[in-house]
């Protein structure tokens, strides 16, 4: 696959175009926000019922019962994060390459090395999954939030034949 750097470099001597946003502006609370603020909830309270004496607590049972139950909600916030949030991913473009970012890192693809869009649900809401050809930098299949204006700009330019919108 050609220049898959995360830095979004390559080799291409072409002048670089406006790049749109077909990801949703949500992205970034599903991705940023909202494992930042549940995490430290969660956490805090956790660590309130670990850390205080028993005594202190005046429950009307044993305190272990809400430490194992707050340990465990926990765990399944770390995995609900880790399955369903992360891979989530913010997708910029323009008539020649595609820009996939986690926030962090970037990697660009040219449309030629994408397979398809293909849109699915994702909690509740319509979600694409971008098929490569080949695995790229965040793997072969990328899960994205489209934007309003996604399907606008996908046949204002011209790549609709990517889109799949039922593969049953």
């Amino acid at each position: 696959m050609e220049n898959q750097s995360p830095n979004g470099s390559g080799s291409s001597g072409s002048a670089r175009t406006d790049s749109t946003n077909l990801s949703s502006n949500t992205t970034l609370v599903w991705r940023i926000f909202l494992p930042v603020f549940g995490s430290v909830f969660i956490s805090g309270m956790l660590l309130a019922f670990w850390l205080i004496d028993e005594e202190e607590l005046y429950l009307p049972y044993s305190v272990w019962w809400p430490r194992l139950i707050l340990a465990a909600l926990w765990l399944a916030w770390l995995y609900f994060l880790r399955r369903r949030v992360w891979p989530l991913k913010r997708i910029d473009a323009d008539p020649n390459y595609l820009a996939v970012t986690n926030y962090w890192t970037t990697a660009r693809y040219p449309w030629s090395d994408i397979e398809l869009l293909e849109k699915r649900k994702f909690l509740g809401r319509q979600a694409f999954c971008l098929h490569l050809k080949a695995s790229g930098y965040f793997g072969k299949q990328i899960l994205f939030l489209p934007a309003s204006h996604f399907y606008t700009w996908m046949e204002e330019n011209g790549k609709q034949e990517y889109l799949v919108i039922d593969r049953h």
